[in-house]
């Protein structure tokens, strides 16, 4: 991947636009994907912190699973919370809800250090050696958990956020994990140009992931009538729907405790009363966005549609689907189904 990095920009700009033409989208994704796996292979193989990571969220589903066919703006990243000075179960200890949200924010403050004085300054210098090119890399002004990395880019495209947006948060469950393999568009359609053509991640389960997402919808089916779901917030949606489409839904139901661990966690390090967590297990979980919700959040799909690069579902035909999952989660609980009985029952043909 390096020596791609190192090639006159010229040549990588050709290398992205054949890519394209064969993928048959934007070459400016195409850019952007190369410098994500860079990215990622940088931090967990050259950075000074490589093992105090896990890789996880949407980008993990597409580059390391396959699960979905969407581009994403973000790379969720979870920091071990033992570098910020913690011991391992020390987040854990019970807390009133007082002491708790205090202990939250002074992690959060701790984190926001480590970014803006260690990890940032680290990462610019030694990235920058590797690729024989300087790079912009800053704490984001509106969310100091995000850490912005500004790519030698070829293309000036309006429609895609042509920065690398690295999520980074400690109060993020660590397992399970597994290694992924992953690699850049370019280097699936012209492998023989690149000297390291992937990189071993350490990844999220993609159940965990299944819950994660079910639990954001549960939580937006529980917003109240006088607020609206924020912006972007389709692309849950359309994960949890792909990632159901592509088998994961009896992996998941095998795995209800991994819902009751996500569900523990939310509640404990990210309590919204609103969002009535207590309610999102099986037998009462929520995934159908609220009525008053349903056409900004079409609209905030149809935005999405030039970062999907498979088959873009119907709005409709999502809803619906996700509104037979919610049945279908909530009857292996009230019925007491076998869950292998579901495959033929429930499953086949979607």
């Amino acid at each position: 991947m390096y020596n791609i990095a190192k090639a006159p920009q010229q040549d990588r700009e050709i290398l992205f636009l054949n890519t394209a033409a064969k993928i048959g989208v934007n070459a400016a994704i195409i850019e952007k994907d190369f410098w994500v796996c860079l990215s990622l292979h940088y931090l967990f193989h050259e950075s000074k912190w490589k093992n105090s990571f896990a890789f996880k969220g949407g980008t993990s589903l597409s580059k390391g699973y396959g699960l979905i066919e969407r581009f994403s703006e973000d790379v969720d990243l979870i920091l071990d919370w033992r570098v910020l000075g913690y011991s391992v179960l020390e987040p854990w200890k019970d807390r009133s809800a007082t002491k708790q949200q205090k202990y939250t924010e002074e992690m959060n403050h701790r984190l926001q250090d480590f970014l803006e004085f260690e990890f940032i300054p680290d990462f610019q210098k030694h990235f920058s050696i590797l690729i024989d090119e300087p790079v912009s890399v800053y704490l984001s002004k509106d969310d100091p958990g995000t850490v912005k990395l500004k790519y030698p880019r070829s293309y000036d495209e309006e429609s895609i956020l042509q920065e690398i947006r690295l999520e980074i948060g400690a109060l993020a469950a660590w397992t399970p994990t597994k290694m992924m393999e992953i690699q850049s568009y370019a280097a699936e359609c012209y492998p023989d140009i690149f000297v390291q053509k992937t990189a071993m991640i350490l990844t999220t389960t993609s159940t965990r992931t299944f819950w994660e997402k079910a639990t954001i919808l549960h939580q937006e089916a529980m917003r109240p009538g006088t607020s609206m779901i924020p912006s972007r917030y389709s692309r849950h949606y359309y994960d949890l729907y792909c990632m159901t489409k592509k088998g994961e839904l009896i992996k998941a139901l095998e795995n209800l405790d991994l819902l009751n661990q996500v569900v523990d966690f939310k509640m404990k390090f990210y309590p919204r009363g609103w969002a009535r967590y207590e309610l999102a297990r099986a037998g009462s979980l929520k995934l159908v966005p609220p009525q008053h919700c349903l056409a900004s959040l079409r609209v905030d799909y149809e935005k999405m549609r030039a970062m999907i690069y498979g088959v873009y579902p119907d709005f409709e035909e999502m809803m619906d689907e996700l509104n037979a999952l919610e049945r279908i989660i909530n009857t292996v609980i009230m019925e007491k189904e076998n869950v292998q009985d579901l495959d033929s029952k429930y499953i086949r043909g979607w």
